[in-house]
């Protein structure tokens, strides 16, 4: 019969699509609120994932105030980058080092208390200057997520951008991963992997991708509402969100996602 009592091994927090530099500076305020919420927890997260979208435009100026609010958080942060970035400002912000994959991609993998995060750069790079929204992970980074699984069996979180599977919104599901097939089967490969992290759906939910949760983080800076509900494309007046991934001694993942109050 199993235990009533599991230990608790690590507890990630969750933000995703802080978008800084939209709209006057509210992106950079709903990161605060979302930052200070995280800080005032007791005990407080072992680590901050951010799965994307950490500019609107791939300024430099964006990530330079992205750097500083972010900086607040006073653990390990480790971040993949989304369709609104820009890899070579986002590498120079957030990276340090040559970059691991032979494609350019700004790929990484950490260990934070034994438990491996697998970043994963899921960006399109611009054609004719302009924005590419979908995303894809390519052979170079497929492979390079393969070797990094095979090498350590520890426990691990597979983070991107994109969604890999449709999750029932209109607005994004023409948008999500585009080699999906191909990710699903390097996962399936490897138990180990405890779940998959993302954002660009700007909504909360869960779903399940090769064989293990699927963890859509909602938007800091707006909020995408279903289909069905009568409220404008992206809404803005929602409150910010983020989750907490609780990883359980026993290898079980268990989620709580929280918006703070308006």
């Amino acid at each position: 019969m199993p235990s009533s009592v599991s230990t608790l091994a690590l507890v990630v927090a969750h933000v995703t699509d802080t978008h800084f530099g939209h709209d006057a500076g509210q992106a950079a305020d709903r990161t605060r609120r979302v930052l200070d919420a995280l800080l005032h927890m007791n005990p407080r997260p072992d680590v901050l994932v951010h799965s994307g979208d950490v500019t609107d435009h791939g300024y430099e100026k964006e990530y330079a105030e992205a750097v500083q609010v972010l900086s607040a958080w006073e653990g390990p942060l480790v971040i993949s980058p989304g369709n609104h970035d820009v890899r070579a400002p986002y590498v120079d912000a957030f990276l340090d080092g040559p970059l691991a994959s032979p494609d350019g991609r700004a790929n990484r993998a950490h260990t934070v208390d034994g438990v491996r995060f697998l970043m994963l750069d899921s960006l399109i790079d611009e054609v004719d200057g302009e924005r590419q929204d979908p995303g894809y992970l390519g052979p170079d980074t497929l492979a390079w997520l393969d070797g990094e699984l095979a090498a350590d069996l520890a426990p691990t979180f597979v983070v991107l951008h994109h969604p890999p599977v449709e999750l029932g919104i209109s607005l994004m599901d023409p948008i999500k991963l585009t080699d999906s097939a191909d990710l699903c089967r390097v996962l399936e490969r490897h138990p180990h992997v405890r779940a998959t992290l993302c954002g660009h759906a700007h909504t909360m939910g869960a779903s399940t991708f090769a064989g293990r949760p699927l963890l859509v983080g909602g938007g800091a800076v707006s909020t995408v509402p279903l289909d069905q509900e009568d409220l404008p494309i992206v809404w803005y007046d929602a409150p910010p969100s983020y989750g907490l991934h609780f990883l359980h001694g026993d290898g079980r993942v268990t989620t709580h996602w929280r918006a703070l109050s308006s």
